[in-house]
């Protein structure tokens, strides 16, 4: 609804979802610190589920029915046409695989490398959606939309840029040889794959019954993960409550906040503001772990979110092109102020 376009509610919820997005990164980090990967996440998925379980109960007494709805022919082979819940419980099982290796990644990324260094190659979700969306919808972005790309090529070339002064090619190698870029990225196009999944499991019931699923497996699945390394659950939640109580709270609430500014405003201004968490990222890592080094990240992140700001945002051509040439100059001008900046100590 254009009227709705800029609510002030909904830009607040999204503003603070955004918000606890990044908090939730801080909380993860702290409960994987010095702590076994796969048992911790299985405490902190626990905590997710049971948040998202009494939601979807307080739906149901509020009068909500679960119903498991008709997806269609599986996968969109006309020969697969099963019944309601089977289709649901293969795309959940699906979903639930990808996104277990998803976190195993994106926590792996946060506990070895710094929170500021590796969150913003979050960004490159969008560039790995044009072709996920072409295979699986058949559908391409207009050709303005590589601006953006660009961009957040752009950006992750400038958290490096100092090693220009070696090679022009170091950059390039400093982002595949730090294992937390290289597995955001790995992160991110996992989520291009992801993404349409959830969609088809919202649109077969509703947003709430699909959290507790998606909640529910995800428990399920690092359990058997932990069982199988025979991992220690103990040592994992034992003087590690707080931390992990809070990740799961955060994470349930950022999703939350985030469905409910859908009735305000736009998805695409939720998910811009959302993808604004990048900048707050890089400064929760210098003001919560004291990483060092933080002035061309934060620079980059800037160049990477206005790229993420053309891809998801419906700009016109003479628009993109000049939040093009602003961000370019802007970039510019940022690095030759800092150009003889030392290195923090």
């Amino acid at each position: 609804m254009p009227a709705l376009a800029l609510s002030p509610i909904g830009l607040l919820l999204a503003s603070a979802m955004s918000v606890i997005n990044v908090l939730t990164d801080v909380a993860r980090k702290h409960a994987l610190n010095k702590r076994e990967l796969i048992p911790a996440t299985f405490w902190m998925r626990v905590a997710v589920a049971l948040v998202f379980c009494v939601v979807l109960l307080v739906q149901v007494m509020r009068g909500s029915v679960i119903t498991i709805r008709d997806g269609g022919p599986l996968f969109g082979i006309s020969r697969l046409q099963l019944a309601p819940m089977p289709t649901f419980l293969i795309y959940l099982t699906l979903d639930v695989g990808l996104i277990t290796c998803v976190m195993w990644l994106y926590f792996r990324a946060l506990q070895i490398s710094p929170l500021s260094l590796c969150v913003p190659f979050l960004s490159f979700t969008p560039v790995f959606l044009i072709p996920s969306g072409y295979v699986v919808l058949g559908e391409l972005p207009p050709a303005v939309k590589l601006l953006g790309v660009l961009l957040i090529v752009v950006g992750s070339l400038a958290m490096h840029r100092r090693l220009f002064a070696v090679s022009w090619l170091a950059p390039v190698r400093a982002i595949v040889e730090e294992k937390g870029s290289r597995y955001m990225l790995t992160v991110s196009f996992l989520f291009s794959i992801t993404n349409p999944l959830d969609k088809k499991l919202v649109l077969m019931s509703d947003v709430f019954t699909e959290s507790v699923a998606y909640g529910l497996g995800l428990v399920l699945a690092f359990y058997l993960l932990g069982k199988a390394q025979r991992a220690d659950f103990g040592a994992a939640i034992r003087q590690n409550v707080k931390w992990v109580a809070l990740a799961g709270l955060f994470d349930a609430v950022s999703l939350l906040f985030q469905l409910a500014s859908y009735a305000y405003i736009s998805v695409v201004i939720t998910v811009s503001i959302k993808r604004a968490g990048i900048i707050l990222a890089v400064l929760a890592g210098w003001l919560f772990f004291r990483e060092r080094e933080i002035t061309d990240k934060v620079i980059a992140a800037s160049v990477m979110f206005c790229g993420v700001l053309i891809l998801y945002l419906p700009l016109s051509v003479p628009q993109s092109w000049g939040l093009l040439a602003l961000t370019l100059a802007g970039m510019s001008l940022a690095m030759y102020m800092t150009r003889n900046q030392c290195p923090e100590a």
